[in-house]
């Protein structure tokens, strides 16, 4: 059971999002025009966004630092900071300058337009890079005290919740979807944040409560992008609970929309040979282990 538990684990990771949040684009960041004693800056900073765009990433940098070194008061300077740690992050890998330079942005010029921006950067670097749950959550608490979006709002409340999930804290990812579905029910994040829920039951062997959760998550939500990942599983539940005519028509309904065809060819010889045992249960040759890759 709890190697089955580890690959459905392990295929739940691989879900279907809806497109991702990228806190950092990819581009320039776009500057206001200022007055004319910006004149040094703006020169500066036009040198340094000629060279990102060059692919020079380390001679911008160097083009950024000078700038927020020689005219520290300059109206550019947040802008560098966050330019200096989109370029440290996803161009040269150095992502504890990453930090430091979002830091800069959040810590010393909280009335930025950026902060926000900065501060799910620094959530993603610490989830992603740092793998440290407590510092992700740190900033994505923040986040959500400081934005006036309702879409970031819901986006983060979500994200939080995915972390909690990926600790294996299962009850406190509940709440944290909870919360997103009661007050947001037609968010864009609500069809993922139930189907999760419905994957914490299933990873606790609460089988019932799973398919309760995935068939409320097809009925509220028929056109999502998560359907078929929704089928999947509770046709998983209704195996795991013996419940086999079911989810052989389950399964047999997904050969031809299921990402992996593999999966469901196993899943439906499985379960045929198991009905074909006086009672029903799994033998030793019986279940064949699946792996959703």
């Amino acid at each position: 059971m709890n190697r089955r538990r580890h690959r459905a684990k392990r295929a739940m990771a691989r879900r279907p999002k809806k497109g991702p949040h990228y806190w950092l684009g990819l581009g320039v960041v776009i500057l206001a025009v200022v007055m004319g004693c910006e004149r040094a800056p703006k020169a500066i900073l036009a040198t340094a966004e000629a060279r990102w765009k060059a692919g020079d990433y380390l001679g911008a940098v160097q083009a950024y630092e000078r700038l927020v070194d020689d005219y520290p008061k300059s109206v550019f300077v947040d802008d560098a900071y966050y330019a200096i740690g989109t370029l440290e992050y996803l161009y040269l890998n150095d992502y504890s300058k990453a930090v430091e330079a979002f830091h800069k942005v959040v810590m010393e010029h909280p009335n930025s337009p950026l902060v926000l921006q900065a501060e799910g950067a620094l959530a993603e670097i610490y989830q992603k890079k740092y793998h440290d749950s407590r510092r992700t959550i740190a900033e994505y608490q923040r986040l959500l005290e400081r934005t006036k979006d309702r879409g970031i709002a819901e986006e983060v409340q979500y994200r939080i919740g995915e972390v909690y999930f990926d600790e294996g804290d299962y009850d406190q990812a509940r709440n944290e979807w909870d919360q997103l579905l009661k007050q947001s029910p037609r968010s864009a994040w609500a069809d993922n944040a139930l189907y999760r829920t419905g994957s914490s039951y299933f990873l606790q062997g609460r089988y019932s409560e799973a398919l309760a959760t995935y068939q409320e998550t097809a009925k509220r939500y028929p056109l999502s992008d998560v359907k078929v990942e929704v089928r999947f599983w509770m046709a998983n539940c209704l195996e795991e609970l013996d419940r086999l005519d079911e989810a052989l028509r389950e399964y047999r309904s997904l050969a031809n929309s299921y990402p992996n065809p593999k999966v469901i060819e196993v899943k439906i010889h499985s379960i045929e040979s198991r009905l074909k045992t006086p009672t029903g249960k799994e033998t030793s040759t019986t279940r064949q282990p699946v792996d959703t890759e």
